[in-house]
């Protein structure tokens, strides 16, 4: 049969179609078998800073006295009424009321301070109070900062033995009525007390709960004050009594968890040699179990630990004091490390005699843009700024209404500077991450005032659309 040439063609096109469906077989299963490059599309994010707000802060108000009338054992009275200072960065006094404290006898009204902005620019506000006491049954000083309030707070400190009286403050400065919830953290883990799953705190009002009805037996107890409604203010005020003689007073404020808890201020005015006991205690909690790692370094000494870093074991949800010994005299810093979150706060006292002192040193949070602060009335105040960075810092500080002044903070170290009490300084870390507290220290008055980053400028919030 002869073959013509359409058929001939025909027939090539056949075998080349073949080829070519063969050959395309065996691509697409070798580019099946081959990883296929990853397509990936972000999601649209947008970085917003919100129009700032009123900044509201609450204060500690007056000591306050437990059970000075027999008739009523559980009673409060105040006992001394506290000093403000406060002020704006334009040099002006933001706007004042009182918070109430209904079931407190006498004087009881706590401050609270109101600052608007201006437009859509925020204006800083900083506050702090003070208080002295020199009474049979309370003695000592006492110095806080005026803070925001916060939904959730930790209370690093506080003791229920014989002699120490512990009193938590709750303040909702607000206008809205909040519930809180405290849990207690001891040796049987997180607990919370009976009466204590839903304390309401009127608008406008500070409600005062003793310790012992909350933590009755609790030799090292730590708090967590959850709030709903609206956010409150907690803090603790401590007291205690040695054989008949008060050995100080202290106000301590709340503080957040976090794997770095940096301690500035650890101000030692007694020799070592003349301590009876341990004068410096560090109470550490974690809701993980975990290892802690305690470095402490002397302010002048660079990054050099001033006693060998300790590495501690945490249990879940348990409270654990660790002695931190006899220190010679001098300013100290001590930094908490931990792979889980946890909390921090440094008991230290000036003697265990007539006339003595003591404060809780709680951790101040890094701040990295101007600060507002106010020093409060009292004597030997001083800024404490630590550098935990593996290089050199300058930080600027200046007293309202003076030039400011470059401070160099080598890596590791800290400073203390001089500072007059009853009045406002700003502080900029230029973009350098360090941790500032406010200090007084004597042999007869002892406090410590973690400063917090400025509450008038809201933090810039990632939005996905």
């Amino acid at each position: 049969m002869r073959i013509t040439a359409a058929q001939r063609t025909l027939g090539t096109r056949l075998i080349m179609g073949g080829l070519v469906a063969a050959g395309s077989v065996v691509a697409v299963t070798a580019a099946a078998a081959l990883p296929w490059p990853a397509v990936a599309t972000p999601p649209p994010a947008l970085e917003v800073t919100p129009v700032p707000a009123e900044t509201i802060l609450a204060c500690d108000g007056p000591v306050l006295a437990l059970g000075r009338t027999v008739e009523d054992a559980g009673g409060l009275s105040a006992a001394a009424p506290s000093r403000q200072t406060a002020g704006n960065d334009r040099g002006e006094q933001p706007a004042s009321d009182a918070l109430a404290q209904p079931a407190v006898a006498g004087e009881a009204a706590a401050a609270r301070f109101v600052q608007k902005p201006d437009g859509r620019e925020p204006v800083s506000v900083a506050a702090a109070s003070s208080v002295r006491v020199d009474e049979d049954d309370l003695g000592g000083y006492s110095a806080s900062a005026c803070r925001p309030p916060q939904m959730e707070s930790w209370i690093v400190g506080g003791d229920t033995e014989t002699g120490s009286t512990g009193i938590l403050l709750l303040a909702n400065p607000g206008d809205v009525s909040a519930t809180v919830q405290v849990t207690v953290y001891g040796v049987a883990g997180a607990v919370t007390p009976p009466g204590a799953e839903a304390v309401p705190i009127p608008p406008r009002t500070q409600v005062a709960l003793p310790l012992a009805g909350l933590a009755g037996g609790e030799s090292r107890p730590s708090l967590r004050v959850t709030a709903t409604g609206a956010p409150v203010r907690a803090s603790l005020q401590s007291s205690i009594v040695r054989t008949l003689e008060p050995g100080g007073i202290d106000t301590q404020s709340a503080v957040r968890p976090a794997t770095v808890q940096v301690i500035p201020g650890l101000r030692v005015v007694t020799d070592a040699d003349g301590a009876q006991g341990a004068s410096s205690i560090a109470r550490l909690l974690s809701e993980s179990d975990t290892r802690a790692t305690i470095t402490v370094t002397k302010a002048g000494d660079g990054a050099e630990p001033a006693r060998a870093p300790e590495s501690v074991a945490l249990t879940a949800g348990a409270p654990l004091d660790v002695d931190l010994g006899a220190l010679d005299k001098g300013e100290y810093t001590v930094t908490v490390t931990s792979e889980a979150p946890l909390v921090a706060a440094v008991w230290h006292t000036t003697g265990f005699g007539a006339g003595s002192d003591y404060a809780w040193h709680t951790a101040a949070p890094p701040i990295s843009d101007t600060t507002l602060v106010a020093v409060p009335d009292g004597d030997d105040a001083s800024l404490n700024i630590a550098n935990p960075a593996a290089q050199d810092v300058t930080v600027s500080v200046a007293g309202q209404g003076d030039d400011p002044q470059d401070v160099d903070i080598a890596a590791g170290d800290t400073v203390v500077i001089d500072v007059r009490d009853d009045k406002l300084y700003s502080i900029d870390p230029r973009g350098s991450a360090v941790h500032v507290s406010v200090g007084f220290a004597n042999e007869s008055a002892l406090a410590s005032v973690a400063v917090w980053p400025d509450a008038a400028r809201p933090e810039p919030v990632t939005v996905y659309p």
